[in-house]
């Protein structure tokens, strides 16, 4: 990766795909294979004190197309801030909204983006958003105009569907980009984050792979959530299961095929089907 300054290397993905377990592993790499969750890298591109004050309106004010139109300039205050390179978890499709790139490209340096197949992403999202049916969640996960909100009127999510987003950041880039899947990063997670460590250019140690890895076992983090709670969560529990490929027996066939038929494209990229 080539030696660039005071640009961002993004974390990105569609929601409930494993940034943060991607982010907490990273964090326990640089800080000798320890985490608390509470202190999982949570630098992200939706702080609101970089935002305020760019236009003369209030936050709560805002339309989505006020949002689009001022974050790059809100990604250069934080640049400017931090003094040289930055590490950004980003939920965001990287597209164009209001004629505005959403991911400027002048200032990215590279991203790692989470892949997750979305059919057990939509069992994630029925508990996440804590919706009545599996159905309503694949809904969410399908909606080509899916926008969410931090609480009390903050900042906008542009997510959309799974596949627009996949698309998205799986597309040619002017930047690198290391794309993960979820499933990889179960089964084979001394690999896998070997190849972050190298990818992010970090001094790599065998050992402290191995310790960073069993220090984000998803059980040791569930554990730490029941007892001290996490700021990341919204309502529900976060850290809820974690495995792969709960949808061949808890999600209802007719939502199977229906996520298929619309993602076909992307799953088969991302090896899915």
């Amino acid at each position: 990766m080539a030696q660039e300054t005071n640009k961002i290397t993004w974390i990105a993905s569609f929601p409930r795909s494993g940034n943060t377990w991607v982010r907490a592993l990273i964090t326990a790499y640089s800080n000798n294979g320890e985490v608390e969750i509470n202190s999982i890298m949570q630098t992200g591109d939706k702080n609101p004190e970089y935002y305020d004050g760019i236009i003369q309106k209030p936050i709560q004010d805002w339309s989505t197309s006020d949002q689009a139109l001022i974050k790059p300039a809100a990604m250069m205050r934080m640049l400017e801030d931090a003094g040289g390179n930055l590490m950004l978890k980003t939920h965001d499709c990287n597209i164009d909204l209001s004629g505005v790139a959403q991911i400027p490209h002048d200032i990215s340096r590279a991203a790692i983006y989470i892949i997750r197949d979305p059919r057990d992403i939509a069992l994630s999202f029925k508990n996440h958003y804590n919706t009545k049916t599996n159905e309503i969640a694949v809904d969410k996960l399908l909606d080509n105009k899916f926008v969410t909100r931090f609480p009390n009127k903050g900042l906008f999510v542009p997510q959309l569907s799974w596949n627009i987003h996949v698309a998205s950041w799986m597309r040619n880039l002017p930047y690198p980009v290391y794309a993960l899947r979820y499933e990889d990063l179960l089964s084979n997670p001394f690999e896998v984050l070997s190849e972050i460590i190298k990818f992010l250019d970090l001094d790599y140690d065998e050992n402290l792979v191995k310790k960073s890895i069993d220090a984000c076992a998803f059980d040791k983090l569930k554990k730490q959530e029941t007892k001290s709670g996490f700021r990341e969560a919204v309502g529900q529990e976060f850290f809820h299961k974690g495995q792969a490929q709960r949808w061949k027996t808890e999600l209802e066939p007719e939502l199977q095929s229906r996520i298929v038929k619309a993602c076909e494209k992307e799953m088969k990229i991302a090896g899915y089907i």
